[in-house]
Parts: structure tokens; C-alpha cells; sequence
């Protein structure tokens, strides 16, 4: 017996929108100089759920995306990378990226490869 995963699409986008909108609730409040602990966790626990539940379903874009975030995140949480003005910039672009790619999926429209292969070369960096 296999079971139709389709059906818990919608669950996952609404999901998901959820932590893209704390994600980019908590990166604006964050303060760089002297960033909140909790806030880093919640940040980086909202990146790995949508990453986990992008490789559930099969949705490259979205897992492309959060994997290299997830990774960041975890340095800055751990004390590896010192969080700045300007990762905070980069991290909410890609979380525009990443609403833009759920949008996509949930209404079944292409992906813009484009974007998403952008925001992950800046990732990158």
C-alpha cells in the first residue's frame, strides 16, 4: 500500500509559511551587537523544519535553499560566525526567495531556478 503524499501538501505549505514568517519576524528584531540565543534556535529550528519537510516531498528548490541557511544558522548559534547587518540582509532576501518558492510549489508554477541558485551562491559566500 502506498500512501498518496499529496495529500499533506497543504499542510506543509501553511506550515511553512508559518516559519518563513517568524524566520523574518525574528531576523528584524534580531540585534546583531548582541544577539539572542533563543532567537538564533527559533531561527535555525524554522529553517531545518521547512528543509526537513522539503526533502520529505521531494521539493529541491525549497531544500537547496534552507540546507545552506541551516548551516549558517547553526555557526552563528554554536559562536563559529559572527552575525552581522548584512547576513541579516542576506538571510531575509532568502527568505523572500524562499515564500516565492513555496508560492510556486502550493499553486504548481515553475520555480525560478534563477533565483534560488542565486541566493544560494550568496549563501555560499
Amino acid at each position: 500500500m502506498s500512501i498518496d503524499m499529496k495529500q499533506f501538501h497543504s499542510a506543509f505549505f501553511d506550515e511553512s509559511q508559518e516559519h518563513l514568517d517568524e524566520m523574518e519576524h525574528l531576523l528584524l528584531e534580531l540585534d546583531t551587537e548582541n544577539p539572542d540565543a533563543e532567537q538564533l534556535n527559533t531561527i535555525f529550528r524554522a529553517a531545518h523544519s521547512v528543509k526537513g519537510g522539503s526533502g520529505i516531498f521531494g521539493f529541491d528548490a525549497l531544500g537547496s535553499v534552507t540546507h545552506i541557511m541551516e548551516s549558517l544558522l547553526d555557526n552563528v548559534r554554536q559562536g563559529k560566525l559572527a552575525i552581522n547587518s548584512q547576513m541579516v540582509d542576506l538571510f531575509l532576501s532568502s527568505v523572500d526567495v524562499l515564500k516565492s518558492i513555496v508560492a510556486s510549489y502550493r499553486n504548481g508554477t515553475d520555480i525560478d531556478w534563477s533565483c534560488a541558485n542565486k541566493i544560494c551562491e550568496k549563501l555560499d559566500q
